[in-house]
């Protein structure tokens, strides 16, 4: 009997469908008995994702809680320009972008028409008023499909310059680069957090199915002893003693004469925290602490109450100033104005470089460099900020024939403005040296306490109270009538203080007879001191670059400021 072919061709095609249908029957058996560890992986690799969570970094706050430096949500606006192509309107989206961006049109229009790219940002860290009216926009318009918005956080410093060099910045990959963001970085960086869970066909998450969530932790608050509004009166005077005398730069540091806390530092040139990155890098020196220089007549303050201190000085004793010019050790001596014979106390309130040379080699050289130690000179203050030089002070074993005498007067010898502000304070805070600092407390994001700094009521005495007392009216004569820091003054205030003019050290050995530095460095009121100033001013120009003329008026003007902002009675506190 012959089978028909039909039949053959039906039994063909069935032997091949009950050949398929058992293969995928023992391969569904074979995926659901057998051990798969590589296909189990790969499906664990699709579908399971970990995320680390990043929290947020603490703030920077002044003295009275005003923000300096904060974590803020912005958005980055990206595009898909392949998908705007096939799925939106390109002219409109491209329209719709460059009314809201800060980007230039043309480049919006380069962007969008890569129609072949899948992915472009246009404007990273926008702030969420511009990205919610962009967004609101597209979403009404129907523009949206596209159009990337991601939620980033970013540092954020509310007031661009002011601060820098004490602020600091976060750099790129979130660690603190520079001042309290470097030192205090520990305290001020947020906790990880974790989570895992699984994502659906479109690699979305399913909350369902999360398996672990950690929360990350916000870092903690620093809370600074400085004064935003008194930083700013202080930046003012720095900037404009820098355009009136067309010098190089200028810093100061303002300290309260009793507790060393610092209320103000600047430095000048200074940047903007939020565009650091395009900051050369002579602006990132806090020259306020990184600055080391020979201090000049401001230093002879220190000698004359070593040598009241050690007995050596009468202040109504007459010393002879070789009217001008004194040879010791065969080099000449000279003073700016040429003096006969000048009482003690005339000399410090005229600056005699000969008549302060003479009383500071009454003093063995152990017992200046002694003394110079005592003050804080030669060493760091321990101020709670990174960059701070130590200077240079040699031992007197290390001296030459001339180092004795001149070091007196503020030559062979460097120093930072920080080191001279504590080291004059010894003067107005009753003969003691009290260490400064400008961080005041940490506390965590729950409003914990984590750190606090509170003031060293002893001190370390380095002169007697009478001593003190006695140097506080010496350098109040020199603001004056007829002593070289008469400018310094304001209001009614007594001021105590003292004029320095220390040539700079020229490439090649030397001084440079018109390159410079002007200083001056007080405090007020002079009787009952509140605040310690000092200010310098780097290479300023024109016929006169002395302390005197340069540098009392900017102490004359924080000062007044100050004055007027903290409502600091005329006989103090």
């Amino acid at each position: 009997m012959r089978i028909p072919p039909y039949w053959i061709r039906s039994g063909v095609v069935g032997l091949l469908f009950i050949s398929l249908f058992g293969g995928l029957a023992a391969r569904v058996a074979h995926l659901q008995l057998g051990d798969h560890v590589e296909l189990r992986s790969s499906y664990q690799r699709k579908v399971v994702f970990q995320t680390r969570l990043q929290g947020g970094r603490g703030r920077i706050l002044d003295r009275n809680q005003r923000v300096l430096a904060l974590d803020e949500t912005r958005k980055n606006i990206a595009i898909d320009p392949q998908f705007i192509h096939r799925h939106n309107d390109p002219q409109r989206v491209q329209a719709a972008l460059s009314r809201f961006l800060r980007v230039e049109p043309a480049l919006i229009g380069t962007r969008m028409a890569d129609s072949d790219s899948r992915f472009y940002y246009l404007e990273k860290y926008v702030d969420d008023f511009r990205a919610t009216e962009l967004s609101t926009y597209l979403n009404e318009n129907a523009l949206s499909r596209g159009v990337v918005i991601d939620e980033v956080k970013t540092r954020t410093y509310p007031h661009g310059n002011l601060l820098s060099h004490v602020v600091g910045y976060e750099n790129r990959e979130g660690v603190g680069s520079a001042g309290i963001e470097y030192e205090m970085n520990r305290y001020l960086v947020g906790k990880g957090g974790l989570r895992v869970g699984q994502k659906d066909g479109n690699r979305r998450e399913m909350v369902s199915r999360r398996q672990v969530q950690i929360d990350p932790q916000d870092g903690a608050d620093v809370v600074l002893t400085v004064d935003q509004y008194l930083q700013y009166g202080v930046e003012e005077a720095l900037e404009k003693a820098i355009s009136m005398y067309n010098a190089k730069g200028a810093w100061a540091v303002v300290m309260d004469s009793r507790t060393g806390e610092v209320l103000a530092m600047a430095s000048k040139p200074d940047y903007d925290l939020n565009t650091y990155y395009s900051t050369s890098p002579e602006r990132f020196r806090n020259q306020a602490l990184g600055a080391t220089y020979e201090p000049g007549s401001i230093i002879k303050p220190l000698v004359f109450a070593a040598a009241l201190n050690e007995g050596l000085l009468d202040p109504d004793e007459m010393i002879h100033c070789e009217n001008g010019v004194w040879r010791h050790r065969n080099r000449p001596l000279r003073d700016y104005h040429p003096y006969g014979e000048l009482s003690a106390a005339d000399v410090l309130q005229k600056s005699s470089n000969i008549g302060t040379a003479k009383i500071g080699l009454r003093l063995h050289p152990h017992m200046v460099h002694a003394y110079y130690q005592k003050f804080g000179l030669g060493r760091k203050t321990g101020i709670d900020l990174p960059g701070e030089e130590i200077g240079i002070m040699h031992h007197p074993r290390n001296w030459d024939g001339l180092t004795h005498s001149r070091i007196t007067i503020g030559h062979a010898i460097t120093v930072t403005a920080m080191q001279m502000a504590a080291a004059l304070n010894v003067i107005a805070n009753d003969g003691k040296w009290i260490q400064p600092y400008i961080v005041s407390e940490v506390r965590a994001n729950d409003g914990s306490l984590l750190y606090q700094r509170q003031p060293d009521p002893q001190g370390t005495r380095v002169l007697r109270s009478d001593v003190a007392r006695q140097m506080q009216g010496l350098m109040a004569r020199i603001t004056e009538d007829g002593g070289t820091g008469r400018r310094a003054r304001f209001g009614e205030y007594a001021v105590a203080g003292k004029t320095g003019t220390a040539e700079k050290v020229v490439p090649g050995g030397g001084y440079g007879k018109h390159i410079n530095i002007a200083s001056f460095a007080g405090f007020f009121p002079a009787y009952n001191p509140a605040l310690t100033i000092v200010v310098s001013v780097d290479e300023p120009t024109g016929d006169l670059r002395t302390g005197g003329s340069v540098a009392a008026p900017v102490f004359s003007e924080i000062g007044r400021y100050a004055a007027g902002y903290l409502t600091i009675p005329v006989e103090g506190f």
